[in-house]
């Protein structure tokens, strides 16, 4: 299959869009017959999360979390 070159122009800048958009993530490229297919951006969250066991009487255990975003606490 021959591309022609302003094909592979667009498809360049489109990968470069979504490389562009991201901080923490990945750019994956589907591929299907020597074409591109879909281009999936995952964007990572990053937070600051503080997990600690809390014991119960019987055999399972709760996991409470302490996320210190705009001083809430969850649980």
């Amino acid at each position: 299959m021959v591309h022609s070159q302003k094909d592979k122009v667009a498809i360049i800048s489109e990968i470069q869009k979504a490389l562009d958009d991201i901080v923490f993530g990945s750019v994956e490229l589907y591929v299907q017959n020597r074409k591109v297919t879909q281009i999936t951006v995952r964007h990572i969250k990053k937070t600051n999360v503080e997990m600690e066991k809390i014991p119960q009487t019987d055999s399972q255990s709760e996991v409470n979390l302490k996320i210190g975003l705009d001083k809430q606490k969850s649980v």
